[in-house]
């Protein structure tokens, strides 16, 4: 059997996004495969060692953001003092992958890493509009220390980008050379949600996620102007482009059917999905995708931009529109919402066939067997 340890800055009950959710999944899927002997979290937010529904989760410092190159380098030093134990190591939610990449050098052990963000690259490559400060820090500090961080991912042996277009992007960015393996996100087996909707004549279409400007949410508060009056719109997330949609949905003619509710507990999103009848992810960029497998897993019609992973992901070519394109969301929504019933049993069947965690996670030891193989010769 093989013994994983998963590298991340966060774990939960710390959370930052998605990322952490998706972590967790993957280290309880692997801590119940009988492949895999021991699996190990080595996270980066705390000092504290615990047990997690099985999983041993070491916390091995606080660190800070920025540059990134101290982060790593503080990981780098605490991964050798705490004397990984280990045959695989698979570096999760992108901060930390330098790190990983000169520990798994240093130490002979072979290593994976999912790319699930962008993080080391500029904001304005990846159409997300940065901070002052981030545009600050990419024009001096992060743009002398790229190179290096850059050479130290070069040393993992495989990326697992979640999409193609991620994929792509990361070849772009000067990792042509390196060995990659598309592995998509998997479905929670126990994301509870009822799949009992009450039929009423009115449609209620949810967003849920981080709110910045690649979600392209803008363009769906935009729709409501183009849909009838008996359609209403839940915006559940937070993110530094939240007030200026709370701004844009007040001055729209639709204001009185837009809703923001903020951030609301993982758990809770199951009961969001069983009151909606349309999920859409307007997004103008190719981002990870776990909520719309989650909207699909609890039945409903996912309607989504025509860019990359979502694209990927939606079955229906009906429901995929152009982006940045109200007009086009507007008509995808009205045949999401008339199809609702056929559309949200596909998506379950759909969902279950291909990213079932049984399916993933074959694909997943099979590239731990191997790089073990490969690193051996």
């Amino acid at each position: 059997m093989t013994d994983i340890c998963l590298v991340t800055p966060r774990y939960p009950p710390t959370h930052a996004g998605g990322g952490e959710v998706s972590a967790q999944l993957l280290a309880e899927q692997l801590k119940r495969s009988e492949e895999i002997g021991n699996i190990t979290v080595v996270s980066f937010d705390g000092k504290n060692t615990e047990i997690i529904n099985d999983v041993k989760v070491a916390r091995l410092a606080d660190l800070p953001t920025y540059p990134y190159t101290i982060p790593n380098e503080i990981a780098y030093r605490r991964l050798i003092d705490y004397e990984l134990e280990c045959d695989v190591i698979h570096a999760y939610n992108m901060d930390l992958h330098p790190a990983v990449g000169r520990i798994s050098e240093r130490l002979q052990i072979p290593s994976v890493a999912t790319l699930n963000s962008y993080s080391l690259m500029n904001r304005q490559a990846v159409n997300i509009s940065p901070s002052i400060e981030r545009k600050l820090y990419e024009l001096t500090l992060l743009r002398a220390e790229r190179p290096r961080l850059k050479r130290q991912m070069r040393k993992i042996d495989m990326f697992l980008p979640l999409s193609r277009p991620v994929k792509e992007k990361y070849q772009e960015w000067g990792l042509s050379d390196c060995e990659f393996e598309v592995i998509p996100n998997m479905i929670d087996p126990n994301f509870a949600s009822s799949m009992k909707r009450t039929s009423s004549e009115r449609g209620n279409l949810v967003y849920v996620g981080h709110l910045r400007p690649s979600k392209g949410v803008k363009y769906l508060v935009d729709a409501m102007n183009h849909l009838p009056t008996n359609y209403s719109l839940t915006v559940v997330g937070g993110g530094p482009e939240k007030e200026h949609l709370e701004a844009r949905a007040s001055s729209s003619s639709a204001s009185e059917r837009i809703s923001f509710t903020g951030k609301i507990p993982y758990e809770k999103i199951s009961q969001v999905f069983d009151d909606s009848d349309v999920f859409v992810h307007p997004g103008v960029w190719p981002e990870p995708f776990g909520t719309i497998l989650e909207a699909m897993q609890s039945g409903l019609p996912v309607v989504a931009t025509n860019t990359g992973g979502p694209s990927e992901i939606v079955p229906q070519p009906d429901l995929l529109c152009s982006p940045s394109d109200p007009s086009s969301l507007s008509k995808a929504i009205k045949y999401a919402y008339k199809n609702q019933d056929q559309i949200g049993q596909e998506n379950i069947e759909y969902v279950k066939d291909c990213f079932h965690p049984d399916n993933i996670l074959t694909d997943i030891i099979k590239i731990y067997s191997n790089i073990s193989k490969k690193r051996a010769v």
